[in-house]
């Protein structure tokens, strides 16, 4: 589970790294100022004094409306009449029929008359039907009411709410604290407390200070080799930051891969951005998620998509996929604004099929939680990305828009391939000096692999992993 980095922000300003001597600054100099200012917040909450700390405990979302009392609707008093021997009453019993006996002794019957015949009541008789009787409703403490509870007594200990505020329904005085709360942690502000606002509340100063020790442990044997260029996608907080010439350009939100997809702990480069790219289903994909949807729609679920048999373009309704194996088919993505790489591809020269990109599905970046990808990294703002990466080459913002216009796919090399780092670190540094912690997203933390020259740059074909 990861603690999203920069609250709301899908990209920071600059931030100037400190000179050194030469007036010039490189970027083992930011890595050292965030080293530097990760270990005085460690010390400082390494530093406090134990003090009563009430955990919210693991569970559901709770969101306004939940705890407190809640209405039940339990069976109504029941008449003798009205539930046969042995049987169990229920809400909402059948009507009553009550009859009462004549007052006076009714003539003997007819002998004559039909036997079995049957007609109205007898006379006399008075026949009255009673309605079923009416439901209770009883109001009950709520299952949520005790983690409320201790929610608010949490809020009240971080001082976002007063002792006379405390209560077990979770009411707008409630959500307002926990959006105040989520403000400061840097967590979207949603006022409802899921897995991370969850952790962030249950986390003791000692528990923090132990996450940025990790990070800063990780990143002194990161500093020596970290080129002054360099993207760095950090897996914990889900975010890609790019160190032009020494000095912080951006930082935005990511999607990495899910815990069953994991990112890999990759050194690598950028070495070309394809506008317009196409999406080749990669095999995973195709085998766990895409074969079954075709074997039983007839179709592949994928908008603009063309599929392939054997090398040759096919009607997938005409095919029984049943009897196609995994390997013989291809299913390739057109480009357009609903393709899964959305309208950039940021090309590396890895063999395990990773890469950046856009996205047709920004909402994931309004999640605290953006560990759902399989295994590549979505940009939420790729464009701004690659007028950025592009700059050098001479493609201009203009010409950018005129290639998307135009709908075709194209590729431009970089001029110097750009160092792309990915990261594990528990810790990171704002703009303005605040220190946050991420928990990490995988169980087992990926193992990064030893330095060494890139591969030779692949040709940039369909993208393979997204």
């Amino acid at each position: 589970m990861a603690v999203c980095l920069f609250a709301g922000l899908l990209a920071l300003p600059v931030q100037a790294a400190p000179s050194t001597a030469t007036g010039t600054s490189t970027g083992r100099d930011v890595v050292g100022t965030w080293i530097a200012r990760i270990d005085q917040r460690a010390a400082e909450l390494e530093g406090m004094p134990r003090v009563q700390q009430t955990r919210v405990g693991y569970g559901s979302v709770l969101k306004k409306g939940d705890g407190g009392m809640v209405d039940v609707v339990a069976p109504g008093p029941v008449r003798p009449s009205d539930v046969p021997e042995g049987a169990a009453p229920a809400a909402g019993a059948a009507p009553t029929i009550v009859v009462t006996p004549p007052a006076e002794p009714l003539p003997q019957a007819d002998p004559s008359a039909t036997p079995g015949a049957t007609g109205s009541a007898t006379p006399g008789t008075v026949v009255e039907v009673l309605p079923p009787p009416p439901a209770l409703t009883i109001q009950v403490r709520a299952r949520t009411a005790d983690r409320v509870g201790r929610l608010t007594t949490r809020l009240i200990e971080l001082g976002f709410l007063s002792k006379e505020q405390w209560t077990e329904s979770f009411d707008d005085t409630v959500e307002t604290a926990v959006r105040a709360f989520q403000l400061s942690e840097g967590l979207m502000q949603d006022g409802k407390v899921g897995e991370v606002t969850r952790q962030a509340l249950d986390r003791t100063p000692k528990e923090a200070a132990k996450l940025m020790r990790g990070a800063t442990a990780t990143m002194r044997a990161f500093q020596a080799s970290v080129p002054d260029t360099v993207l760095l996608v950090n897996l914990p907080s889900q975010t890609v930051t790019y160190i032009e010439r020494g000095k912080l350009n951006f930082t935005m939100r990511a999607v990495v891969g899910r815990p069953s997809r994991q990112t890999p702990l990759l050194q690598d480069r950028v070495t070309s951005v394809t506008i317009n790219p196409t999406w080749t289903v990669p095999p995973t994909v195709l085998v766990e998620d895409k074969l079954p949807v075709l074997r039983k729609k007839g179709n592949t679920g994928i908008k603009d998509a063309v599929v392939y048999l054997d090398g040759v373009e096919v009607v997938p309704e005409s095919i029984n996929w049943w009897q196609v194996s995994p390997e013989r088919i291809r299913i390739v993505q057109k480009p357009g604004d609903d393709n899964a790489l959305g309208r950039f591809r940021f090309n590396l020269t890895n063999g395990d099929g990773i890469f950046l990109h856009g996205t047709n599905d920004p909402r994931l970046f309004e999640r605290d939680l953006r560990a759902a990808s399989s295994g590549c990294v979505r940009l939420a703002d790729a464009r701004m990305v690659a007028e950025t990466l592009l700059r050098p080459a001479k493609l201009d913002s203009a010409a950018i828009e005129r290639q998307l216009e135009s709908g075709k796919t194209k590729t431009v090399a970089l001029p110097n391939a750009v160092p792309v780092r990915f990261v594990y670190w528990t810790s990171t540094v704002e703009t303005d000096g605040t220190v946050r912690v991420h928990p990490g997203i995988y169980d087992d933390v990926p193992t990064a692999p030893p330095a060494a020259t890139p591969a030779p740059a692949a040709p940039a074909a369909a993208g393979t992993v997204s």
